[in-house]
């Protein structure tokens, strides 16, 4: 299963100066743990190189899709047909769950592979240099399930994918 898991603001703002716009929240990266945890991740190399973000992931197997080498990190970099390196890792890992963090450019283009999507929605608007178009994004996907965190500054939301053309 290919699925997405990201964090947005009100407007789709998703990063600010190479890490997030928005206030340490300890539950909502307990979220992202829980659901990633003794997975496979992919992400870009912007968000690889958050300098907030453990390298790698720790009890996840990590890969980063780059043109530049990443040494000594214990990580695959990918590059070329991103589709294809998904397909072909799903092929691999039949009982891995695929969760691809971003960024935006790779979720997008990659939209119509997830069969599912996370995503905490943080109230407010947050000084962003990274977004994404998220009526854009969500335009094959329905809302499944809502959770809001304890201190109701977030939102996890579920959505599943109605694409009906959607190509695996």
């Amino acid at each position: 299963m290919i699925k997405a898991i990201f964090a947005v603001d009100y407007w789709g703002g998703m990063g600010n100066k190479g890490t997030l716009p928005w206030p340490h929240h300890k539950e909502d990266l307990q979220y992202f743990k829980q659901q990633t945890e003794d997975q496979i991740v992919i992400m870009g190399r912007r968000t690889w190189d958050d300098p907030k973000m453990p390298k790698p992931l720790p009890n996840r197997y990590t890969c980063v899709v780059t043109h530049r080498p990443i040494i000594g990190y214990g990580v695959r970099s990918i590059s070329g047909d991103i589709k294809e390196h998904l397909t072909e890792i799903q092929r691999l890992n039949p009982k891995k769950t695929i969760w691809v963090i971003g960024g935006p450019e790779i979720l997008m283009t990659q939209r119509y592979m997830f069969d599912e999507v996370h995503i905490s929605h943080f109230k407010g608007q947050y000084h962003s240099d990274t977004q994404i178009d998220l009526k854009k994004f969500l335009s094959v996907f329905r809302a499944y399930s809502a959770k809001p965190s304890a201190d109701r500054q977030c939102t996890w939301t579920i959505y599943k994918n109605v694409d009906i053309f959607k190509s695996k």
